[in-house]
């Protein structure tokens, strides 16, 4: 195994035959290991014999696994962690080697892991998480990738490589039903082309992809609504290939995804103390008010609602956050809310890819030239609880109140003794048209972007080089009409927009010097990168029980320039071992927080070292990939959720500096025909090295050092076992096994919780996210003959041990409520699929 000479070549003729054989989950069949083939650094080439950590999926593995979007990536592969947001749907976080991209939910943030699609930046976490209707491969590169895929992409890169048009006529088909009434359809239609290639106007192909799940709500709801955590989302694609000769191809795609769904439920498993020392329960808070209330209640003249409203709402309130205490943190079958929880995403692209082999062109060696034009377009609406306490007011106007407003209600009673007065009327009207619930979100997203790239790819005999030229630019417009602690905090509308306009060059160069047998390769790249970015705040003024906030808006500006760059030694030991050393460097835009008025934070960087080896052994029936990394950033980007201002929002901040090690381990044996035996292993160390103080309020405001609480959002060690195995070959069809079993230890679900409570400045220990072990098999009768095609019947099963694990939590801070989202249960069903 080398690090070969590649000559460019058209990329569907390289990858057709090649990507048939190369699938991880598909050597059953033979004793030796196949190679994957990858295009990670914009040429054709052998996963094995490229010089980064890097983890390549193909299509059989995607469908053993259960791979249809990134969110399903997350625990699966080695160093790669993250989730998907809490009260919204297809919007995914990615992570890796113990940094992501914070709250996907949030317009104005960048993702820290780059997700591409046929080559195309996604600019967004939000809809990120969205089905592909028919993927070819995925190919997942960890670290900085900041030469050949640009800004945003510190933490490292995800490709999705969709499938092509074959030209012939085929299709396959897939039904799907499981427990919960999930039911599925995938199909794929490739026509046949017309025209030949190199003659008049060359030859057209065209493929069509379809795919649609549903599934009822995994938790009931208490309060009479849908219920949570639902299934209901539809995309298709569709692909054109024009093939004038063999030097020039168009490929022209549209994909489309939507979703309508039952957003996930937001559990209550605790509160937070009333007080900065921590001493005050709420619960108990409320009990010695009920006492004073029920006091008011008794002398003659005070106000008639103390009896026949407010007293027993606190009954209500104190059962509730006595039940959820006691409940704790465990899944539970059912939830309850005030809103219906609701998450609708749309999202279409357009993309236009030309490629051209020139050929020799002198100097240049053998050249070929690519263009990728791409327009997208999302959508998104979200609605409901973030949390599960149903404070709907009955026809009485009783109702589980928030504590707040139980505890404003005692403080406006405690001067009168009970009676009533203007600002006690203000908020018992403000009950009355508001409600007094915990919280509601109402925001709607609208997204778009546009970019172009034009690179050129040359190889002469002692080099091979990528030059390049890219464009971006993207509007957002976002409306948030959320709110917490109804009514105390008042109903307005926080409203943006916000635009990006990036340009960038690049090239990487490898260079192969004579005198090594061309064993040894040195890469170097760089790339400049110049971007503007503005936001328009236009915020409402808030109407609340006590006043009126002025409306704010202001417009901003900001300018971002960066240089990164990698230099890699790659060495070819043997013809199955090789080994390299990396540096590389990446950058984050910097930008504004959305959800916080006239509030900007700066760009992050990082640089890494990386040592690794990757090997064949054992007539290449054994494959040993490894890797070690240290890495610093700076002005590391950190996602919290700030509640200091009475509701929550997103935010990033600027951490300072973190400085964290560790590496990676992948494994595959073919130990006797039919089985492949899959382990992986990654591990990272290391929180931060600054993190911002967290101050008070008030004249002399209190400040305390918060670097030694800040803790990574990611598990140190992750731990996976997969076993692939043809069981039987029968006259009737193969019998095959798969199961996976994925762990990882516990790990911090933020950097930090705080608040300010009586101007004192507070951190909250971390909700903590459990360890977890799942896993998923699968057991498929194959390639059973029906007339012209194959069928194949698979029972599948996933999180068999129904392994009880959250997977995000909110501390909500001044408002009380600390919430938990978690995993799947147990669920199986049976897939039937024909091809021919």
């Amino acid at each position: 195994m080398t690090f070969p000479k590649s000559a460019p070549r058209p990329l569907a003729v390289a990858l057709s035959p090649l990507m048939v054989a190369a699938s991880l989950t598909g050597q059953a069949q033979v004793a030796g290991l196949e190679e994957v083939i990858v295009t990670a650094q914009k040429r054709v080439e052998s996963s094995q014999d490229t010089p980064l950590s890097i983890t390549a999926l193909t299509a059989n593995s995607l469908e053993q696994r259960g791979i249809t979007n990134t969110g399903n990536l997350i625990g699966e592969l080695p160093g790669v962690n993250g989730f998907n947001a809490p009260g919204s749907r297809g919007a995914t976080s990615l992570s890796m080697r113990g940094f992501g991209g914070g709250n996907p939910a949030n317009l104005s943030l960048d993702p820290a892991v780059g997700v591409y699609l046929d080559g195309v930046y996604i600019g967004k976490l939000a809809g990120s998480g969205m089905d592909v209707a028919e993927l070819e491969r995925v190919e997942v590169l960890r670290g900085p990738q900041g030469t050949l895929y640009g800004r945003n992409s510190t933490a490292g890169a995800v490709n999705f490589i969709s499938k092509k048009p074959i030209g012939e006529f085929a299709f396959r088909v897939k039904g799907t039903i499981g427990d919960y009434d999930e039911r599925g359809l995938k199909a794929n239609l490739d026509l046949p082309a017309i025209g030949e290639v190199g003659e008049g106007a060359g030859r057209l192909s065209a493929a069509f992809g379809y795919q649609n799940r549903e599934r009822d709500p995994l938790y009931d709801s208490r309060s009479g609504l849908e219920g949570y955590d639902s299934l209901d989302r539809e995309a298709y694609r569709l692909s054109l290939m024009w093939e004038l000769n063999d030097s020039f191809t168009a490929d022209y795609t549209y994909d489309y995804s939507d979703l309508d769904e039952a957003s996930q439920l937001n559990q209550v498993t605790g509160f937070n103390p009333l007080d900065a020392g921590g001493n005050v329960s709420r619960v108990a808070a409320l009990q010695g008010l009920l006492q004073q209330a029920q006091g008011w209640a008794a002398i003659p003249g005070t106000d008639p609602r103390i009896g026949e409203r407010w007293i027993p709402s606190l009954q209500e309130t104190i059962a509730d956050y006595q039940e959820l205490s006691a409940a704790g943190e465990a899944r539970r079958k059912s939830g309850a809310s005030d809103f219906n929880p609701r998450a609708v995403n749309e999202v279409d692209g357009h993309a236009l890819t030309l490629s051209w082999e020139a050929g020799e062109l002198g100097f240049l060696g053998d050249v070929s030239f690519k263009s990728i034009t791409a327009y997208r377009e999302l959508e998104t609406f979200v609605f409901g609880d973030l949390e599960d306490i149903d404070s709907s007011l009955n026809a009485n106007g009783v109702g589980a109140y928030s504590d707040l407003v139980h505890l404003t209600l005692g403080q406006l009673y405690a001067p009168s003794s009970g009676f009533a007065y203007p600002f006690v009327d203000g908020l018992w009207n403000g009950i009355d048209s508001l409600g007094a619930f915990h919280s509601k979100q109402d925001t709607t997203s609208q997204y778009e972007q546009f970019s172009q790239e034009v690179h050129m790819v040359g190889t002469t005999d002692r080099l091979e080089y990528v030059l390049g030229l890219y464009y971006f630019e993207d509007e957002a417009e976002y409306e948030r009409n959320a709110i917490f602690a109804a009514p105390l905090n008042g109903a307005g509308t926080q409203a943006y927009n916000t635009t990006t306009d990036a340009m960038a060059i690049f090239g990487q160069t490898t260079w192969r010097p004579a005198g090594f047998e061309e064993r040894l390769a040195l890469t170097v790249g760089l790339r400049y990168t110049e971007e503007t970015k503005d936001i328009d705040y236009n915020y409402s003024e808030v109407v609340g029980p006590f006043g009126v906030t002025p409306a704010r808006s202001v417009y901003r500006e900001e300018n971002f320039y960066n240089l990164s760059g990698n230099f890699t030694v790659a060495y070819n030991f043997t013809d199955d071992l090789n080994g390299f050393l990396r540096y590389a460097t990446g950058y984050r835009s910097g930008g504004f927080n959305g959800e916080i008025f006239d509030n900007a934070f700066d760009e992050e960087t990082i640089e890494q070292w990386e040592i690794g080896i990757k090997s064949d052994w054992w007539d290449r029936r054994l494959r040993v990939n490894g890797s070690l990394y240290t890495y610093t950033y700076e002005d590391l980007q950190t996602s919290q959720i700030k509640t200091d201002g009475g509701a929550a929002t997103s935010q990033i901040t600027n951490a300072g500096e973190a400085e964290r090690w560790g590496g990676e381990l992948e494994v595959q044996v073919a130990p006797i025909e039919d089985l492949v035996v899959g382990v992986t292993y990654s591990y990272v160390t290391g929180d931060f090295e600054k993190f911002p103080e967290l101050c008070g309020t008030g004249e002399s405001p209190v400040c305390v050092d918060t670097t030694d609480a800040a803790k990574r959002s990611a598990p140190g060690n992750q731990f996976s076992v997969s076993a692939d195995y043809v069981l039987a070959r029968t006259e009737l069809g193969n019998v095959r096994g798969y199961v996976q079993a994925n762990w990882q230890d516990e790990w911090n679900e933020s950097a930090l919780w705080t608040a300010v409570v009586n101007g004192q400045p507070v951190i909250y220990d971390h909700i903590g996210m459990d360890e977890r072990t799942i896993v998923n098999a699968r057991l498929s009768l194959e390639d059973v003959k029906a007339g012209p095609g194959n069928l194949t019947f698979t029972l599948w099963g996933k999180n068999l041990t129904d392994d009880d694990h959250p997977t995000f939590g909110i501390n909500l801070g001044g408002l009380g409520p600390i919430t938990q989202v978690y995993g799947e249960p147990r669920t199986y069903g049976l897939d039937v699929t024909y091809e021919y």
